[in-house]
């Protein structure tokens, strides 16, 4: 995924299938194309866009318009091609907020992340707040990549491993190849639970540290079960 906006000079700019300059992404979006008869150019944005969103399950309308420098009424005319070739779906799930876009089986089925099957109403709130740290953390550290929850989900079963175990809400990679686990917290889990999730960090060298963005309602709480433990930063979560 892309750490910098798509801008509007590679809009108009058409994937086409065999470009010597096509990635797999861009080829696998022109055979859909070509395939289920779709009626609209696929541009590089278009591309990045589903890319974006499928990385982080669903998004609002508001962090597409951040991720890639849009305004409305653009980044509207953008989401509604998209809706109409039945590549994403805009579903309303709470009264007074935004909608959201999610990949149809359709969108999904030329990225290497399984489709939504129903909107996760219990981490909904959970979910908008880790893509807005993304943007927080990625603004603080441009050098570094981000890593989602899905993908390391993904990578832990392509290596074969039998249990998936505690999986970090996103990863931190830099360039000297340091890992830093990212955990958003907006309630506070269980005594257990915690420990068991510190123990499992704790296995994993490659991780050095363990960065807990919390609500500020139980940041004393997660400072006082992190105590002695170094490696584990606990900070507040900033509107």
């Amino acid at each position: 995924m892309p750490d910098h906006p798509i801008t509007s000079t590679n809009e108009d700019k058409v994937v086409r299938h065999q470009s010597a300059e096509a990635g797999p992404m861009e080829k696998s979006c022109e055979i859909l194309k070509e395939k289920r008869g779709l009626n609209m150019k696929m541009t590089k944005r278009d591309i990045a866009i589903m890319e974006f969103i499928h990385e982080f399950w669903f998004c609002e309308i508001t962090q597409i318009e951040q991720k890639f420098g849009l305004k409305k009424p653009r980044s509207y005319q953008i989401m509604q091609r998209l809706v109409r070739e039945k590549l994403v779906i805009h579903e309303r799930v709470f009264h007074g907020r935004n909608g959201i876009f999610y990949l149809s089986r359709l969108g999904a089925s030329h990225f290497d992340l399984p489709a939504m099957t129903n909107v996760p109403i219990a981490i909904y709130d959970h979910q908008l707040a880790i893509i807005d740290m993304y943007f927080k953390l990625m603004h603080l550290y441009p050098e570094a990549q981000w890593v989602s929850e899905r993908k390391l989900i993904r990578d832990r079963f392509a290596k074969g491993i039998g249990s998936i175990g505690h999986v970090a809400d996103g990863l931190l990679v830099f360039p000297d190849d340091k890992q830093i686990a990212i955990e958003v917290e907006l309630t506070m889990k269980g005594k257990l639970r915690l420990e068991k999730i510190f123990k499992a960090y704790a296995g994993q060298f490659q991780i050095k540290e363990i960065w807990y963005f919390c609500s500020p309602e139980i940041v004393s709480k997660m400072q006082k079960a992190a105590e002695g433990r170094s490696y584990i930063k606990i900070h507040g979560l900033r509107s």
